[in-house]
């Protein structure tokens, strides 16, 4: 199967306001019912983290919360919360195109793209006007006199992440989404009265800047020059005469020629005899299952059992059983619940994608560095598991945002609520990575922790690739190998 790993938190779903008009809560309260009953018999996250009686203990609360009218936009939010029960970021809501549509004609949205760096929020981008003193890289430090700290409390809840994560939901309100999540939880302002500070500076300034419409949000109406990083890109570098980086920051199908990239990296790596691996996979967010299993291979000889099961729910599986890549995976019904074919949990697995096993001579023996963050999510995820769990590397940089344990994703139905239209994704593919975690709900926990600093996004430095090969330096020049 050629199951596609979503990243799913979608920028284009928080549109809608459709006027003032408010649904009943009889309405209300039915689409809700539908949505819960669809998440019980689709969605294998539901109750993963949390015991059930707790999960529907928090239903109950939220459900009564619909006995009086409100508007879709309203209602969505309320639908946003409710997803979160599921510790699952693959999940996706959207409101009717028309009411999306309504709301990104308003003039009502902060022009600002930003980015957490350490929890300290940085301005990247202007799509609005020119305004003295509003650079690029100044330190936001309240939006209409609420400090950011107190604002991000309103906003990580409409995130949903895998398990308990946190350094997801800081990396996910970066770009434009903060701008319009936002304006999902404060509505619609005439103005914004920014409180900025100016890197090495003690003092702050206060600017006042105009709303503008979602169609802004364009390259051609970007006042500052786009700061690139090299953790963003496909690449392999020779660092010096035993160290080499090898970026991979994304498993999507078309993304590159992965087996050929690989060949190609890893036949360098051994023509070079490098010693020391540095992979970076800060900004991987996933992709097409298949390539991170491929990566893996390079850097062990051992087969891994990868997933204990990868499984499906009845209804799913009865709906799709007869799908051609359903039945190439040995999908079967067993015991209530669907199973894939055991040939699916190794490492050495590689999909439906036509890929080779490696060349014993390009697999790598030497030591590995993984650079991992917030954005690490999903397959990329996956891969940071698979070196955890076969203690193959060294982890650098932040949480990683998907669950060491594995995630609900891979294929999903989608539900179109009855009276609202609000349309929801249902990942509905469990992959139950084959370890035992003391805690669950938490990503591969760097053995290093090194964030990305306002200092280094300023100077465009990859500081976590800066450390490793600090600590791969200290480490030779200590003796150790």
């Amino acid at each position: 199967m050629k199951a596609i790993l979503v990243f799913v938190l979608s920028v284009s779903c928080l549109f809608n306001l459709f006027g003032q008009k408010k649904m009943t809560p009889e309405k209300l309260i039915s689409d809700f019912d539908y949505l819960i009953e669809e998440l019980r018999l689709q969605h294998q996250g539901l109750y993963e983290y949390l015991p059930e009686h707790e999960v529907n203990k928090e239903i109950d609360s939220i459900r009564k919360t619909l006995n009086v009218p409100k508007t879709k936009l309203e209602f969505y939010r309320t639908l946003r919360y409710t997803l979160g029960l599921t510790n699952e970021a693959h999940t996706s809501i959207n409101l009717p195109k028309l009411t999306m549509i309504k709301i990104g004609l308003s003039k009502s949205f902060l022009p600002l793209a930003v980015k957490f760096c350490d929890k300290a929020l940085i301005i990247t981008q202007n799509y609005g006007k020119n305004i003295v003193g509003l650079n690029k890289g100044s330190k936001l430090i309240s939006v209409n006199g609420e400090k950011i700290s107190d604002i991000v409390t309103k906003l990580f809840p409409l995130i949903p992440t895998d398990g308990f994560n946190e350094t997801s939901r800081y990396e996910w309100t970066g770009g434009v989404n903060f701008s319009l999540l936002y304006r999902l939880i404060y509505g619609k302002k005439k103005k914004f009265k920014l409180e900025i500070q100016e890197f090495g500076s003690k003092e702050t300034q206060t600017i006042n800047i105009s709303p503008i419409i979602y169609t802004k949000f364009k390259g051609k109406n970007a006042k500052f020059k786009s700061a690139d990083f090299d953790y963003n890109d496909f690449a392999f570098q020779q660092i010096n005469d035993s160290v080499a980086y090898l970026c991979v920051p994304s498993f999507s199908t078309g993304e590159i020629a992965y087996e050929a990239f690989y060949k190609s990296s890893f036949k360098k790596i051994d023509s070079l005899n490098i010693k020391h691996l540095i992979i970076d996979v800060q900004a991987n967010d996933g992709g097409t299952e298949g390539n991170e299993n491929l990566l893996f291979s390079y850097l062990t000889d051992s087969v891994i059992q990868k997933y204990k099961r990868v499984t499906m729910l009845p209804k799913p599986y009865s709906k799709n059983k007869h799908d051609k890549e359903y039945q190439a995976d040995k999908w079967k019904l067993k015991n209530s619940i669907a199973e894939r074919g055991t040939f699916t949990l190794f490492s050495n697995y590689y999909s439906s994608l036509g890929y080779h096993k490696p060349n014993q001579d390009y697999v790598f023996k030497g030591n590995v560095y993984v650079l991992i963050s917030g954005t690490t999510f999903s397959g990329g995820a996956e891969f940071a598991s698979l070196v955890k769990m076969s203690d193959r590397g060294i982890f650098i940089g932040e949480e990683a945002g998907g669950a060491y344990e594995g995630n609900v994703s891979g294929y999903s139905e989608s539900i179109k609520l009855p009276n609202s239209k609000i349309q929801i994704s249902i990942p509905t593919v469990h992959f139950q990575v084959n370890v035992n975690p003391k805690v669950k709900g938490s990503g591969v926990i760097p053995d290093y922790e090194i964030p990305q600093t306002w200092e280094a996004y300023l100077k465009r430095n990859n500081r976590k690739k800066d450390f490793a090969i600090e600590l791969i330096t200290n480490t030779a020049n200590k003796g150790f190998r």
